[in-house]
């Protein structure tokens, strides 16, 4: 048996995975769990592992009080939107036999700091996100436009931050005791 590829994707591998998320509609390929475990470490320097056991490490720049160490959470919020979007594209396009020679997803946008900090009342988040594609195929523009229109609705983290989804935020707080040692 042949292995069809694709960009580097197996199609047979893709197809077996979409045929196993339909058979089992609440297993754990159609609705996976995905979690992270965020551990301050000191001043804005964080450590995450994530679901599959990889570690990132989080700070801010020395301009606003990090010591510039590791990925902003705004950095790693537009890294999540290009990530989906370029396994949703190659994906997708991989499946319509469309040949990607190159991708490259810039995604960026503006964070209001003067709420963040208190100074406004306003929203601290990003007021909008940009995305610009730059994509080479084998194929023409107008086909691969029309395909990426139709997978940008499929691509779970852009969804995600579309439309509002609900945060469930539960606060366990333990104070510590200080006990005086006697000499």
């Amino acid at each position: 048996m042949t292995m069809k590829c694709v960009n580097g994707i197996d199609l047979d591998r893709l197809r077996a995975t979409q045929d196993l998320i339909q058979a089992d509609a609440d297993g754990f390929l159609a609705n996976p769990q995905y979690e992270s475990t965020i551990v301050w470490d000191n001043a804005y320097h964080t450590k995450t592992r994530v679901t599959d056991g990889q570690e990132v490490i989080g700070d801010e720049p020395v301009r606003y009080g990090g010591d510039g160490d590791g990925i902003t959470p705004e950095d790693m919020l537009l890294t999540a939107v290009g990530n989906c979007l370029a396994a949703t594209y190659i994906g997708g396009l991989s499946a319509a036999g469309v040949v990607v020679k190159s991708l490259r997803l810039n995604v960026s946008g503006r964070v209001n700091f003067r709420a963040a900090y208190g100074l406004e009342a306003a929203n601290p988040g990003f007021e909008s996100i940009r995305i610009a594609v730059d994509i080479q195929t084998d194929s023409s523009s107008d086909k691969v436009k029309g395909i990426l229109d139709r997978l940008l609705k499929t691509a779970p983290i852009p969804d995600t931050i579309i439309r509002p989804v609900p945060l469930d935020v539960e606060i366990s707080c333990k104070q510590t005791e200080l006990v005086a040692e006697l000499s």
